[in-house]
């Protein structure tokens, strides 16, 4: 990592503001670490530049976030979640924190949970209904769409004056608000199961999904 950081600050020199990992919190375990680019301003061209050297890297990183200074300040009112998350757990590898003295106000990410909690269900439902039911499908569909429900966990428990960042999120979750998170915990925990019971649990998975949903009108109206 650090010789990639050195390439980029040769390459971008005083253009390159901030470089860092992400996905360290509670959801780290669904991928690799993320990579943050942070540069002036995000040309075409520079993208194709980081390209070159992400490549060397892909195995051990997941896709980076390329942005200009302005995109995550300019951002707090939509990207709620993910600009706490980058806050309170981002590492940072060279240049400035530009998180730390972003606000995030509670009207706002009210907001962007409901947005999050309705779209992902209905892009699960489709998901379920579209596309074919093999092994493959379904485990990327349900393990990969963890990521949001996670953050979405964490910070209705946030708004409820609980911050949680460590492996009990979902048992303290299920504390707070009275439900079973049985799913969610299966996918968390377990390596690969059979397909039957993978259906199974993915079946569960929208029913809890579906009671997030209930549970998020009562803590957001």
């Amino acid at each position: 990592m650090d010789k990639f950081v050195e390439i980029l600050k040769k390459h971008f020199q005083e253009r390159l503001i901030s470089v860092g990992l992400h996905n360290i919190g509670v959801t780290s375990f669904l991928d690799n670490n993320g990579i943050f680019i942070i540069l002036d301003r995000v040309e075409p061209e520079d993208l194709l530049d980081i390209k070159k050297v992400y490549v060397k890297y892909k195995k051990k990183y997941s896709t980076p976030i390329v942005v200009n200074r302005n995109f995550f300040k300019n951002a707090t009112d939509v990207f709620c979640m993910e600009i706490l998350e980058l806050k309170e757990n981002a590492k940072i590898l060279y240049g400035e924190n530009l998180f730390e003295n972003l606000e995030i106000k509670d009207e706002n990410l009210r907001r962007q949970i409901e947005y999050e909690l309705r779209s992902k269900l209905l892009i699960l439902k489709g998901a379920f209904v579209d596309l074919p039911l093999d092994r493959k499908v379904v485990d990327n569909i349900a393990y990969r769409s963890m990521y949001n429900f996670l953050l979405i966990l964490r910070n209705l428990l946030r708004l409820k004056g609980k911050l949680i960042n460590d492996e009990t999120l979902v048992d303290e979750f299920e504390k707070e608000f009275g439900v079973e998170l049985e799913s969610f915990k299966i996918l968390i925990n377990s390596s690969k199961m059979p397909f039957d019971k993978l259906l199974d649990v993915f079946k569960r998975y929208l029913k809890e999904v579906e009671n997030l949903v209930e549970i998020s009108d009562k803590i957001l109206s």
